[in-house]
């Protein structure tokens, strides 16, 4: 079924389709990134799944049966499959799921981890599939926070930790203020202790994904997670070093965290998403927007002093305040007041926008073609439309998503989207 809220631009003769260079080793064919998806599809113990059961399936059979579909008789298992549907375009970047560094830094029971080696083998048979295809996959790091699930995380052994004993005021998608105060497993603040083990945690979850075969790694210290925590004056009630007294003890975790990866890995394997304006998590919005605006051009310029001196991150992911919340529909939510453009005044590398990009594809042909070094990234669209690419660039019409499947146990909504057929 067609989504018939999108109406198609021209977009084969603008830069989304022109070739990019974001590191020597990596040249990418398009500018169009399948922006990171939690779909909540991992087994026991944080592991991608592998099952190939789906293949016995008579919807499977069916689907595989279509020629237009292009199922190419690997029989992967079940996330591999999901990646390489999504990236047969050759240069294609796949920023990945969101993937815990640790269980310390979890708090969700489905979601894909990187620190043990079963974790490690699994994700290798997404990287082949990806690679097979002559594409590319950055792994997106996770560390909750108070965005965790608190009982999660008293199952697993661990403390419920944020910057601050602060509560979301909003919900943030799992109750988590509620499960606290319920389950007696309450707010802390990160103690400099649990600071340092995160660090490591980041250096041991970067380096096994590079062993699994990844191209790089995306620091995720965007929507309300616990390094945009601890950047948030809403969220951040600190008096130390990693307060909110100025803007370079704001910045200090993530830069911490960056520089030590930096050192370790190197710049060409390190990227960095942020949301300036997110809401999501109660954070700040455009609550204060000169003092966001003020911390962020900060932030940039001390990215791009790093970038010149090489050390990185070889691109910058921006959620567009178009999106500030990933549980609302396209449009709610927006923020008509802000903008991310002031980013490129101050960072002149690769700056990755994501955030109703697919709907609001004026905008996107406007923002690829204004500056040169624009990575355009579509999430939810790529989830319904495995050859998203293909479709963008002749015009195609596109497959309504179903959100009831986003998250579900199953792999109806996730390797079944049809492919275009003429």
């Amino acid at each position: 079924m067609f989504d018939e809220r999108y109406n198609a631009v021209e977009l084969k003769n603008t830069n989304l389709f022109k070739p990019i260079k974001l590191s020597e080793k990596i040249t990418l064919q398009h500018r169009a990134v399948m922006a990171p998806l939690t779909r909540m599809r991992a087994i026991d113990n944080h592991i991608l799944n592998r099952s190939t059961d789906y293949l016995e399936t008579e919807d499977w059979k069916k689907f595989a049966a279509e020629s237009s579909n292009k199922v190419d008789g690997k029989n992967r298992g079940l996330t591999a499959e999901y990646y390489s549907q999504r990236s047969q375009r050759p240069g294609t970047l796949i920023i990945s799921e969101a993937t815990f560094i640790s269980l310390k830094a979890g708090g969700y029971e489905y979601a894909p981890g990187i620190w043990s080696a079963e974790q490690v083998d699994s994700l290798s048979k997404v990287v082949k599939a990806i690679h097979d295809n002559k594409s590319y996959i950055f792994v997106q790091l996770w560390n909750l926070g108070r965005q965790a699930d608190p009982i999660v995380l008293q199952n697993d052994g661990y403390e419920f930790l944020s910057a601050s004993p602060v509560y979301p005021a909003n919900d943030n998608g799992v109750d988590s203020t509620k499960k606290a105060l319920e389950c007696g497993n309450p707010i802390k603040a990160c103690s400099i202790e649990d600071i340092e083990q995160f660090k490591e945690d980041y250096i041991n979850a970067t380096r096994n994904a590079l062993k699994a075969g990844a191209d790089g790694i995306e620091i995720h210290s965007a929507n309300g997670y616990l390094l945009n925590q601890f950047m948030d004056k809403k969220c951040n009630k600190r008096e130390d070093n990693y307060g909110t007294q100025n803007f370079e003890n704001r910045a200090r975790f993530l830069l911490e965290v960056l520089d030590s990866l930096v050192t370790e890995f190197g710049a060409e394997k390190i990227g960095l998403r942020l949301s300036p304006f997110g809401t999501f998590g109660d954070m700040s919005g455009d609550e204060n927007k000169e003092d966001t605006i003020s911390f962020y051009s900060y932030l940039y310029d001390e990215l791009e002093n790093r970038r010149i001196a090489g050390k990185g991150p070889v691109y910058l992911s921006l959620v567009e305040p178009r999106v500030t919340n990933p549980f609302f529909t396209e449009g709610e939510g927006a923020l008509e007041s802000v903008n991310n453009n002031f980013a490129y005044n101050h960072f002149k590398g690769v700056i990755l926008r994501a955030g109703n990009l697919v709907l609001s594809n004026d905008f996107t042909k406007e923002i690829v073609d204004e500056n040169d070094r624009t990575l355009v990234g579509l999430g939810r669209y790529w989830i319904a439309n495995p050859d998203l690419v293909d479709r963008l660039e002749n015009q195609w019409p596109l497959n309504k998503y179903d959100r009831n499947t986003f998250y579900a146990d199953s792999y109806k909504g996730y390797v079944d989207y049809p492919y275009y057929k003429k």
